[in-house]
């Protein structure tokens, strides 16, 4: 079950907690006050001993601490517009829940993430049409506006495996599938309509489950780079409008093969990306009953399939907005680099952090090919931590 945050503290963690507020850490602006100063607006999380700590940017005073990571980061969001996850361990009894509009999460590079599996009560979402697939969403933004989620450390997945073949009717039931999915913006509403609106998410770290964007418009992913290996790192369903930059899925070793870079799960629509890449891929883009626009598909070494198409009734697992009315995957370029003997993605990761309140990141895809040549896709964008998220 998820908890309310001020339940779960302490005597002195409640005294502290509000101390901090009193004494002007809260976000929220007096009237005709104007907009704090950045670093006022930013909170870093950080390992103490057996407790997670959050301090103000450049400062020692704890404002707030736990034994749980997970009520530390999401004190963080909900009392600073900027929230960084320093170098440590952080093991979370639950889900980290985006409290609300307009704020900035980022994982450093030196953090890991991870689910503590010997409690109970986890809060789920059910997969397939059934439910019967029970996920945990590791950082979770339901319905909030202009939210980014820059990781460039490690959200460890787990999973637990089903006793019996889900897929078989007569075979269902004993251990239900359990797992985690490491980043999840869900706009569902009554509406049908796009609930989360603008915002970003970037990943370079380590992840091997799929980040998710649900009923979501106007949200921005410029990079998204792993040696991920398996099926769809990036995940679009009932979606709008969302501008995707170099998308990359590399196999895990030397000579492997990857599957689809980007599942457009269903019902999707404007969706633009600059360059999807994948190395010896099942697909690139497997394309569920959604209409988008790519500059760039790239395969390296010789593909099973670029492009996989399906009808307007497949794909959609959790979106219940209607069928766009078109499906179509209009690609302008094509590149097959058939000669290719190795790949790696780079990406150069800012010092945290030093490098507030504006970085630069750039990934670089470095493919080698049989005559010792080289060919190299690059990506840069700048994160301004000053700037809201909007679209």
């Amino acid at each position: 079950m998820k908890n309310a945050t001020m339940k779960c503290l302490l005597p002195v963690e409640m005294v502290i907690a509000l101390l901090s507020v009193t004494a002007g850490c809260s976000t929220s602006s007096s009237p005709g006050g104007g907009a704090k100063p950045w670093m006022k607006e930013t909170v870093l999380v950080s390992p103490k001993g057996d407790r997670t700590v959050v301090r103000p940017y450049g400062g020692r005073k704890i404002l707030f601490q736990n034994a749980d990571p997970q009520l530390a980061v999401e004190w963080g969001m909900a009392n600073a517009r900027t929230t960084v996850v320093l170098a440590g361990k952080y093991v979370i009894s639950d889900r980290i829940d985006v409290p609300r509009d307009d704020v900035t999460l980022i994982v450093d590079a030196g953090a890991e993430i991870a689910v503590n599996t010997d409690v109970s009560g986890h809060t789920y979402i059910g997969f397939r049409p059934d439910g019967s697939w029970k996920r945990l969403c590791m950082v979770y933004n339901r319905g909030h506006a202009n939210v980014r989620v820059i990781s460039f450390g490690t959200i460890s997945s787990w999973i637990v495996r089903p006793t019996k073949n889900p897929w078989t009717r007569r075979n269902r039931g004993g251990t239900p599938y359990r797992g985690t999915w490491p980043i999840f913006f869900d706009g569902r509403n009554a509406k049908r309509t796009c609930g989360v609106k603008g915002g970003m998410v970037l990943t370079s770290g380590s992840m091997d489950e799929a980040v998710w964007l649900l009923d979501s418009s106007s949200v921005q992913v410029p990079i998204l780079a792993h040696k991920f290996g398996g099926d769809g790192p990036l995940v679009l369903e009932g979606c709008e409008d969302c501008r995707l930059g170099m998308l990359v899925n590399l196999a895990t070793k030397p000579g492997g093969k990857t599957g689809e870079t980007v599942d457009l799960n269903g019902r999707n629509k404007g969706i633009t990306i600059e360059r999807a890449i994948g190395e010896r891929p099942y697909e690139v883009i497997d394309n569920n009953s959604s209409y988008a626009t790519v500059e760039e598909v790239v395969s390296i070494g010789k593909p099973e399939k670029l492009l996989k198409f399906h009808g307007p009734s497949d794909g959609a697992r959790y979106t219940s907005r209607l069928y766009p009315g078109a499906t179509a995957l209009n690609v302008n370029r094509k590149t097959i680099l058939t000669d290719a003997v190795g790949a790696t993605v780079q990406v150069d990761a800012p010092k945290l952090p030093d490098a507030l309140p504006r970085f630069t990141v750039k990934a670089t895809v470095e493919v080698t090919l049989k005559d010792g040549g080289k060919k190299v896709f690059t990506k840069e964008v700048e994160i301004d931590v000053r700037d809201s998220g909007k679209p």
